[in-house]
C-alpha cells in the first residue's frame, strides 16, 4: 500500500487500456477520487471504498465490500476484468453502489474520511486548484514498511515556485473531526509522537518522498490533477524539510480541550509543524493560512477567550 503502480496498470488505465472507462469516469464525477495502491487501485466516495481493483494472474479482479448493504443482497458485476467490457460493468455499476452507500452512511457516519475526500478534491481538481500551494496524492495512506499510518499525504508547492518543479515539498495531513477525536490512542499528540519516530529516519523519509512523487505523476498523467504547468515541466521532485499539516474541522471554539492538548506539544525536531486555518470557508490550502504551534495557540486563547499563561504574560510585559 501507499505506491504508485506498475506500468501495466497505469497503460490499462490510460486512453486505449481495458480500464480507461474507469479513468473517464472518476474525471467527470466530482463524487469519486482515485488512489494508487502499488498492485490495486481504490476507486472512493465519500471517503469508502466503492471499487477495490486488484492487478492479478494479468488482469484484474474488482471487489465491493458487501458490509455496506447491511446483509442484504447486493448484485455486482463479475470479479474478473480481462475486457474493456468487464470494466464497463462496474462503472455501470457505481450508480447503485452509491445508493447503497449512502444508506450505508446515512446510519453510520464517517464524516472525516468524507472531508478527507473532499479535500483532496478541492486542492487536486476544484475550479481553484491551481490557485493553492498543496495537492493531495493518497488518503488512508498506509505503509507498514515506513511504520506509516496517515490521513493524507501529498506535496506543497508554492506559487513563486510554480515554474520550477524541483521546489516542492513534501506534506503529511491529519485530520480531526469534532473536539472528541483531539485525545485518546488516535489523538493529535500520539499522531505528533508517532511522526517524530518515522521521520526522524532519512531513509523512511526519502521513501517517502519518492512514492509521493510517483502518485503525484501518474495522477496528473491519468488527468486527474489541475493546475497550469509551465511549458517547460517535467516532473515534479519532493525533498527538503517535510511539513506535517493537522486539519481540524468544525472545532469548538468556546472549548479550552484543543489548548489544553496542545500546551503540553513540544515543537517537533525532524518536521515543521502547522495547523491550517482555512481562507474563510473551504478547504483550499495556502501557506499563508499555516500557523505554526505558537501562533496556533495565540488564535485558540483568544477564541476561547483564555488568558496566556503566566511565563507569556511577563514575556509580554
Amino acid at each position: 500500500m501507499g505506491k504508485a503502480i506498475s506500468e501495466k496498470f497505469m497503460k490499462d488505465l490510460q486512453e486505449g487500456g481495458r480500464l480507461h472507462e474507469l479513468t473517464e469516469r472518476v474525471q467527470r464525477d466530482d463524487t469519486l477520487m482515485l488512489a494508487l495502491r502499488d498492485h490495486y487501485i481504490n476507486i472512493y466516495y465519500r471517503g469508502g471504498s466503492i471499487l477495490h481493483l486488484e492487478d492479478k494472474n494479468g488482469g484484474y479482479v474488482g471487489t465491493f465490500d458487501t458490509n455496506y448493504a447491511q446483509g442484504k443482497p447486493v448484485k455486482l458485476p463479475p470479479n474478473v476484468v480481462q475486457e474493456p467490457k468487464d470494466c464497463s460493468a462496474w462503472v455501470a455499476a457505481l450508480p447503485e453502489l452509491k445508493e447503497i452507500m449512502n444508506s450505508h452512511f446515512a446510519r453510520k457516519h464517517k464524516s472525516e474520511r468524507e472531508f478527507q475526500q473532499l479535500v483532496a478534491w478541492e486542492n487536486n481538481r476544484s475550479a481553484i486548484s491551481n490557485e493553492t500551494e498543496y495537492f493531495i496524492t493518497d488518503i488512508e495512506f498506509a505503509d507498514p514498511d515506513q511504520g506509516a499510518k496517515l490521513d493524507m499525504v501529498g506535496l506543497k508547492w508554492l506559487s513563486k515556485n510554480k515554474k520550477d518543479e524541483t521546489r516542492c515539498t513534501p506534506v503529511l495531513v491529519e485530520m480531526k473531526y469534532g473536539i472528541g477525536a483531539y485525545d485518546g490512542t488516535a489523538g493529535i499528540a500520539k499522531h505528533i509522537a508517532d511522526l517524530e519516530k518515522i521521520l526522524a529516519d532519512p531513509i523512511k523519509r526519502e521513501s517517502l518522498n519518492r512514492t509521493i512523487e510517483q502518485q503525484f505523476e501518474q495522477l496528473l498523467q491519468l488527468g486527474l490533477v489541475r493546475f497550469n504547468k509551465h511549458v517547460k515541466y517535467d516532473r515534479a521532485i519532493v525533498s527538503g524539510r517535510p511539513e506535517v499539516v493537522f486539519l481540524l474541522a468544525n472545532n469548538n471554539p468556546r472549548s479550552t480541550k484543543l489548548l489544553n492538548i496542545l500546551d503540553e506539544v513540544k515543537e517537533p525536531a525532524d518536521f515543521d509543524l502547522r495547523f491550517f486555518n482555512a481562507s474563510f470557508a473551504g478547504y483550499g490550502m495556502h501557506n499563508a493560512c499555516m500557523l505554526d504551534l505558537t501562533k496556533f495557540k495565540e488564535l485558540l486563547r483568544q477564541l476561547a477567550k483564555v488568558s496566556p499563561p503566566a511565563h507569556f504574560a511577563g514575556a509580554d510585559a
